[in-house]
């Protein structure tokens, strides 16, 4: 219904430095971030388009323009300015750009291009390691180390240690490098035993926390010094669905089910449950912001609804082989586009559906894109 529309967001988005955050290219957003321009390139990739994929090539350069020292790629790019982040860096603008990288390279056939980025894939891919800190295998990311960077989540987390596993499992693909393939297959180990409920032997990175910690139809979202995050990160389950981690589906299934009679709709949260005044993680939200406060209750980070992220969720549920629920969340945003009037803007409130954040942004059209792939 709206492919045409998502596709052609995405093409006024693109300029000679690559794909910007929105067709709007204003404020903050007329920049190229690792995160957003990667992931709308991989919805080029899916769909095939020859501008988003030009547009893709460009940013995959423009990014690697400004590699780090120690091979860490930029959080953004404007002007020729590399920004690597405000308060903290960004953990996942390095493994975003990997992840992408690979997937591109795997079906362009210009080797020349290979062999110029092999390098500064390997060089991102030993920054990575430097993340694990105590050398164990998880990367560690910090108070807002990643897209949600006005969030709570820090420390081994699911979503930033299930991108990791992607970008060394491409790249030992499009290399045919051996050591970086068993890399991934020991990461992979890791978080499945670590960040699931299991009967495996194996030694955990904290096996107290482990053994006291709740098991869930899901997997928890991240795991610190002071123990476990149990609550439901959408994004990287979603991506440990796409990656075909291992865990019950039918239980999963019946838990986004009941997450959606809860809401009365099917725009699930980034993250649940919602974080109130006076709840113990409340004062790690109120001062974690840039520009103003947006975590209100149902709101942005806090509960809001982004269609990128339910389009991955689309996409590694169609992975498992179910179908229902990826047709519901469709449904339920084509038809909220319908009513509201309001196309791709950057997440949904949760209590009452309001369209919310930047217009025209790529990150939605994406999200679009996945959904119905």
């Amino acid at each position: 219904m709206f492919k045409k529309e998502a596709i052609e967001i995405i093409r006024k988005a693109i300029t000679e430095e690559g794909i910007l955050a929105s067709a709007q290219q204003k404020d903050n957003y007329a920049r190229v971030w690792a995160r957003d321009s990667m992931m709308t390139g991989y919805a080029g990739i899916l769909v095939n388009d020859a501008e988003i994929l030009a547009g893709l090539e460009k940013s995959i350069l423009t990014l690697a323009k400004h590699q780090a020292e120690n091979g860490q790629i930029p959080s953004n790019v404007v002007n020729g300015k590399a920004s690597f982040g405000t308060h903290v860096g960004r953990t996942d603008a390095t493994t975003w750009w990997i992840v992408t990288t690979c997937e591109y390279l795997k079906i362009t056939e210009k080797q020349e291009l290979k062999n110029m980025l092999e390098q500064k894939i390997r060089q991102a891919l030993l920054c990575l390691k430097t993340w694990e800190y105590n050398q164990r295998g998880l990367v560690y990311s910090p108070l807002g180390g990643n897209w949600a960077d006005e969030y709570v989540t820090s420390g081994y987390t699911l979503y930033d240690n299930v991108l990791r596993y992607w970008a060394v499992k491409n790249a030992a693909e499009v290399f045919e490098d051996h050591e970086l393939k068993n890399i991934a297959e020991n990461t992979r180990k890791l978080i499945q035993d670590n960040f699931y409920k299991n009967t495996s032997d194996s030694v955990k990175y904290h096996e107290t926390a482990y053994a006291r910690t709740s098991a869930k139809p899901y997997f928890w979202a991240s795991l610190n010094a002071n123990g476990y995050d149990g609550r439901f990160d959408l994004a990287g389950n979603a991506l440990a669905l796409l990656l075909d981690f291992d865990l019950d589906v039918k239980a999963f299934s019946e838990f986004l089910q009941s997450v959606s009679t809860e809401f009365n709709h099917w725009m699930l949260p980034a993250f649940y449950p919602v974080i109130f005044p006076g709840d113990d993680d409340w004062r790690l939200l109120e001062n974690n912001y840039s520009y103003s406060f947006k975590n209100e209750p149902y709101h942005f980070h806090n509960g809001g609804s982004w269609p990128i992220f339910l389009g991955w969720l689309c996409l590694g549920l169609k992975r498992k082989g179910i179908t229902d629920i990826p047709e519901k969340i469709l449904t339920q945003y084509e038809t909220l586009m319908n009513e509201k009037g309001e196309h791709f803007r950057e997440y949904y409130s949760t209590d009452k559906l309001l369209p919310l954040g930047t217009e025209q942004l790529c990150f939605s059209a994406s999200g679009y894109l996945l959904m119905t792939y």
